[in-house]
């Protein structure tokens, strides 16, 4: 409200955005849209390429998560001729990489190609935890089009990213969950046994 009542368009439009953000992880993806749609005008207003970019993404985003395929296409490939444009190399990567995930399905090798291309601009830009995350997907869609060697070799370099000190943070992380859920696969497998014997000892 204040943002609208002193004129500040890219304040509210970034302002809405956010909001838009809050709604599609409460996965409110309407109302997450009907937020975006009108950030997205504001944005194309005050000719904020990047945040107009930044928001036909986030559209792709919802329409991707809600099965429509096509109008997610349409965005994303509106989203990188503005990223492109303005040589946002970060921006450019992540739509590429949503493209490839939107097609991984029904066009692997189209897929793989979308993949490989973000793969050499998150290396390009030094982004090791973006890198890491392109590497699985360039994995499944290298397996989709049988090309298994390839495909663990890929693993492989993951791997070796995944160890590395920059991701050193990220790692921890992965490993404290997977003893989480290894405990709790252990506790569960341990109670199954306590009732299993219980049953024999009363029957």
């Amino acid at each position: 409200d204040l943002y609208r009542t002193v004129g500040a368009r890219l304040g509210e439009a970034n302002t809405l955005r956010a909001i838009g953000d809050v709604l599609q992880f409460l996965k409110r993806s309407q109302e997450a849209l009907q937020h975006y749609e009108q950030a997205l005008a504001l944005y194309q207003a005050t000719g904020d390429r990047l945040g107009e970019a930044n928001t036909l993404r986030a559209i792709g985003d919802v329409e991707q998560f809600l099965d429509q395929r096509q109008e997610a296409l349409k965005h994303y490939e509106q989203a990188l001729d503005l990223y492109q444009a303005i040589g946002a190399r970060l921006g450019e990567a992540n739509t590429l990489k949503a493209i490839g995930k939107l097609e991984l399905q029904l066009n692997p090798q189209n897929a793989l190609r979308l993949f490989q291309q973000a793969q050499s601009l998150y290396e390009a830009i030094g982004d090791r935890y973006s890198q890491y995350w392109n590497l699985q997907l360039l994995m499944r869609a290298q397996f989709s089009v049988g090309d298994r060697t390839v495909a663990l070799q890929t693993l492989n370099q993951s791997g070796e990213l995944l160890m590395t000190e920059e991701l050193s943070e990220y790692r921890n992380m992965l490993f404290r969950q997977a003893g989480k859920r290894l405990l709790k696969f252990l506790l569960w497998g341990l109670l199954g046994l306590g009732i299993a014997l219980l049953l024999w000892w009363i029957f």
